[in-house]
């Protein structure tokens, strides 16, 4: 939408978006007219092109985040999007230009508007794909911090990814390519072991398969494993310790399996002469106390973005859609991210 279309809309001070008023299932998003936000100093307001499905919305949405996290009801969900500033509130930005935001939990991105603060903002070429934009900031800052900033790999070494066709898999993916490891992908589904291979893994193995430790030291060798990237958990670094090389490493993101029935210091102990390292990884940690490194981060993946150096893999529901977004990735369906758009 051109400057003036959209210096049009926002005269109206109704705007669509989807919007919470009690926790639960999917059924509690409804898409509604709802009172357009005003900027406050230093926000602006951004004209939403696409607002990303992360699985921590659907969390919000069912009321399960810790204490002290959780939005005020009834709130708009979406962390990250993409769009146009649509009114810039007296700040150094220009209306009209493209940007990408990783927002905090609470940003209202699903919607047609949303304010963000301007320093929070990257502002991007006038060429960059706003759909391959708006996938950049949850999943591929997570996979480059992991990366980079956490493990701090070295190139030639050999890394461990867990769930490399979602979406911070699929970053992870790509991400390690560029920087010259060697890639073990694990997944449940044999559709999907095919397609980490096909987008470079090395090795994929189905972990539905009980011999599927056994496949991986045949394939690279016994305590191979230099870096595991896991969002699973559970029993699953059990797993990884057995794997591990000597003075690996392993990253934990996420807890999808729980938190396991075992003693993480006992099982650790057992593989004490490999001297292993395991960290944690949340992005919103960094977002808030060391707010510089994620601008770096950003900014470095938007110009591997316009370099072609990374290819962001998404799909796209419209808005109104929401509901079925967040039952499709509950579900596990969804290859690479899963987008909302505005039309």
């Amino acid at each position: 939408m051109e400057l003036n279309g959209i210096k049009k809309q926002i005269k109206n001070k109704i705007m669509k978006a989807i919007q919470i008023t009690k926790t639960g299932g999917a059924d509690v998003l409804t898409y509604q007219e709802v009172n357009r936000p005003t900027p406050k100093a230093g926000q602006v307001l951004v004209k939403i092109h696409a607002a990303p499905v992360n699985f921590i919305d659907t969390i919000i949405r069912e009321g399960n985040m810790p204490p002290g996290m959780m939005p005020e009801l009834p709130f708009i969900p979406g962390v990250e999007g993409s769009g146009v500033i649509a009114d810039a509130n007296g700040t150094d930005l220009k209306e009209g230009s493209k940007v990408a935001f990783l927002g905090v939990i609470g940003s209202s991105a699903y919607a047609e508007y949303a304010l963000v603060d301007a320093d929070k903002l990257v502002v991007l070429e006038d060429t960059t794909d706003l759909l391959e934009a708006a996938v950049i900031p949850v999943n591929y800052f997570t996979a480059y911090h992991m990366l980079k900033n956490v493990a701090k790999v070295e190139a030639g070494k050999t890394a461990l990814i867990y769930a490399a066709s979602g979406g911070v898999g699929t970053a992870l993916v790509q991400i390690a390519k560029l920087l010259n490891l060697n890639i073990v992908a694990l997944e449940r589904r044999d559709e999907k072991v095919t397609n980490a291979l096909n987008m470079g893994a090395n090795f994929a193995f189905n972990t539905t398969d009980e011999n599927w430790k056994a496949q991986v030291k045949e394939a690279i060798g016994e305590n191979s494993i230099d870096y595991v990237f896991n969002p699973v958990v559970g029993n699953s670094i059990k797993d990884d310790l057995e794997l591990l090389a000597p003075l690996g490493h392993i990253v934990i993101f996420g807890f999808l399996a729980g938190l396991g029935n075992f003693n993480l210091m006992e099982e650790s102990v057992k593989y004490f002469g490999k001297a292993p390292s395991i960290s944690f990884s949340e992005i919103y940690a960094t977002f808030t106390n060391k707010y510089e490194v994620v601008d770096q981060g950003l900014k470095q993946l938007y110009e591997w973005l316009a370099e072609g150096k990374i290819s962001p893999v998404y799909e796209t529901m419209p808005l109104s859609e929401a509901k079925a977004a967040h039952e499709k990735i509950q579900a596990g369906l969804v290859r690479g991210k899963l987008l909302l758009t505005n039309e």
